[in-house]
């Protein structure tokens, strides 16, 4: 996957995104999923069946433990960040490349501006953070909006 603008740091900026976004991912993770498992405990009755239990919760909230407001709240904070950093690239040059398709894993040390915050964020988990790329699974989502300035909120 080629993109255009490469970011100029140490450590480049998308990288350290996502570094920071993985720590962040996996606290929220954690919240979310203890509040799955008493949400669970507070279903049970005599008799249910962890089937019935499931389904219960799955009416209520049918993404699971994603729909954790730390989970939003995460995803939201980085894919913010994500696109200021392609904001701050876009000023710097408007003409960015064209993306391809690969199939290997991009080298986030060699990532380029722009890059989408769902392929950041969701999409580049795989092979890199597999117990979060099976949680967010169901994160199907994008919690961001444009305000009446066009600006990401």
């Amino acid at each position: 996957m080629a993109h255009g603008k490469p970011v100029e740091d140490s450590m480049n900026s998308y990288e350290q995104l996502f570094n920071d976004y993985l720590v962040e991912m996996r606290a929220a993770q954690a919240t979310a999923q203890a509040w799955w498992e008493a949400l669970r405990a507070g279903e049970k009755e005599p008799g249910s069946s962890a089937a019935k239990i499931e389904e219960l919760l799955e009416a209520r909230w049918p993404l699971g433990a994603v729909s954790h407001p730390a989970v939003i709240a995460a995803f939201r904070k980085s894919a913010l960040r994500c696109q200021a950093l392609n904001d701050a690239a876009e000023e710097d040059d408007e003409d960015w490349g064209d993306d391809e398709d690969d199939d290997d894993l991009v080298d986030l040390a060699a990532l380029e501006a722009p890059v989408e915050p769902r392929e950041l964020l969701i999409e580049m988990l795989p092979g890199r953070a597999d117990d979060l790329a099976e949680f967010l699974a169901d994160f199907v989502f994008t919690p961001l909006g444009l305000d009446k300035d066009d600006r990401w909120i």
